[in-house]
């Protein structure tokens, strides 16, 4: 497989290697999402979830870094099948999806 390398450390490897693969895609989070910050959050509006052949409705979290907006929402999966729940560490537990 073709070599990739990474955005932050610039390291080069095999994303079917699995150390290699979530080193790959940490480095590529922490570079989009770290330092931004949340502007608006709100669910996803049943036009949109209909728009996009959802049944379900996630909370969706408006970032802005630098000049560039940005939005972030849970889904099923990582194909993109329907709207996920945000589950979080702390008492408040879950954000759950809407009908």
């Amino acid at each position: 497989m073709k070599q990739v390398e990474t955005v932050i450390t610039k390291t080069k490897g095999d994303l079917t290697n699995d150390e290699f693969c979530r080193q790959y895609w940490s480095e590529k989070g922490r570079d989009i999402l770290l330092g931004a910050q949340i502007v608006k959050v709100e669910y996803m509006s049943k036009k949109e979830t209909d728009e996009m052949g959802w049944y379900e409705q996630p909370v969706c979290l408006l970032l802005k870094k630098g000049n560039k907006t940005f939005w972030v929402y849970p889904s099923r999966d990582d194909e993109g099948n329907d709207g996920g729940a945000l589950f979080m560490s702390n008492k408040e537990g879950v954000m759950p999806t809407l009908r």
